[in-house]
């Protein structure tokens, strides 16, 4: 079926699509905030979920078995993390936005430190790919 190789680079598109989703929301964003943006974000949310089920929790387990180097180790728990976050953070944007849970942090402002987060875990997570499958570091 799927080598290790072929499923980090489908989870690499995944990501890429991700990526490329939530740069189509940022563009309707003042065209129809509630419309198109937020379905599109919550497509891009739902392909993270995806990914991470399909791909990232089955390679970090594979990866954490056989022992990586610390500078490695400490990148992917980083990654890890900050993913973590901006997940949660997007979950919780949904639901304070429709009106599900009653904000604690204005939703909108987080909105902007989400998109951050999320562009910093992709590098962070391509940077791993490069270093894991193709020898290449880049910090």
């Amino acid at each position: 079926m799927f080598s290790e190789f072929n499923n980090a680079f489908m989870n690499l598109l995944l990501q890429f699509l991700s990526v490329l989703i939530l740069g189509i929301a940022l563009s309707q964003v003042s065209k129809d905030p509630s419309g198109k943006h937020c379905n599109l974000v919550s497509v891009a949310v739902l392909l993270q979920l995806l990914s991470i089920i399909a791909f990232m929790f089955p390679s970090m387990s594979t990866l954490t078995n056989i022992g990586v180097g610390s500078s490695l180790s400490t990148q992917m728990y980083l990654h890890h993390l900050a993913g973590l976050f901006v997940i949660l953070f997007a979950i919780y944007i949904k639901l304070a936005v429709d009106g599900r849970i009653k904000p604690i942090v204005n939703p909108f402002n987080l909105m902007k430190i989400t998109l951050a987060l999320w562009v910093l875990v992709f590098i962070g997570g391509l940077s791993l790919y490069l270093k894991l499958w193709e020898g290449i570091s880049l910090l």
